[in-house]
């Protein structure tokens, strides 16, 4: 029985889906979303995993795949040709549980990961209900550095510091991800944060610290964007845990992600 699946090994057996974009208006734009569970999408009410243990708190949309899959659904409606690109390629559900064959599963969300891990690599929890019957208790994923250069991103939808608030990792995360690649990286302020999440209180300082760094690589000659994520929701787009969106703050995170690849020219907004 497989124990443990490495990641290279994960893409071509389970892990690795067709990309599922609309009859492409230009070629096919490779979209990376880095970050940790919030790029990821929740798991399904029914499953006891992660930080949903205790709690059934629903899915952010029925769909699965949080964000991405109201992405993918805004890009599609204009034409744009896509390919989600990263090393995993699951929470993608339907309703029944099964993955949805609609949805271009691809992405680098790795739950739990705070940012010194995104830049290290590791060990990230499987969904039971999706390689538990291959008998896979873990993926293991490559530091960001070897994610980039095996997968050659265009863009690169970076989400992530909810897990540690480690804005001196973060930094250096932004520098190893433009160092290693010539892709544009749009780079999101953390979204608000409430009680019961601990250290939720922390959100400002962190994000304050990101303006003056994504200006300092623009100066360095790099295609970096702020994508101020934080300003589009509130604590009420919230799920009860305090720190994971519900369905209508994935749909503003979709819309900010969207808006901003277009101001860049990178998709048509017909």
């Amino acid at each position: 029985m497989l124990q443990h699946l490495r990641w290279s090994l994960a893409t071509s057996l389970v892990l690795a889906l067709p990309a599922f974009a609309a009859e492409p208006a230009s070629r096919p734009l490779r979209i990376m979303p880095v970050g940790d569970s919030i790029t990821r999408g929740s798991y399904l009410a029914r499953h006891e995993a992660g930080p949903f243990k205790a709690d059934v708190m629903g899915l952010p949309n029925p769909e699965g795949g949080g964000w991405r899959k109201l992405l993918q659904d805004k890009l599609r409606a204009t034409g744009q040709g896509f390919d989600f690109v990263g090393a995993l390629s699951y929470s993608s559900f339907g309703k029944d549980g099964k993955v949805d064959s609609t949805f271009d599963p691809d992405h680098h969300g790795l739950a739990g990961f705070s940012n010194r891990l995104i830049l290290s690599g590791g060990k990230v929890p499987t969904p039971r209900d999706v390689l538990a019957s291959l008998g896979v208790t873990e993926v293991i994923v490559p530091g960001i550095a070897d994610a980039l250069r095996r997968h050659q991103p265009e863009a690169i939808l970076l989400l992530s510091g909810a897990n540690g608030f480690d804005a001196p990792a973060r930094d250096q995360l932004i520098r190893v991800i433009n160092q290693q690649s010539p892709a544009h990286l749009f780079v999101g302020t953390i979204l608000p944060q409430k009680a019961p999440r601990a250290g939720w209180e922390k959100v400002a300082d962190y994000n304050a610290s990101l303006p003056a760094m994504v200006a300092a690589q623009k100066t360095a000659g790099h295609r970096i964007t702020l994508v101020d994520l934080h300003a589009a929701l509130t604590t009420d787009d919230l799920l009860p845990d305090g720190v994971h969106p519900s369905q209508a703050g994935m749909a503003k995170i979709a819309d900010a992600w969207f808006a901003a690849l277009l101001k860049a020219g990178l998709v048509s907004g017909k």
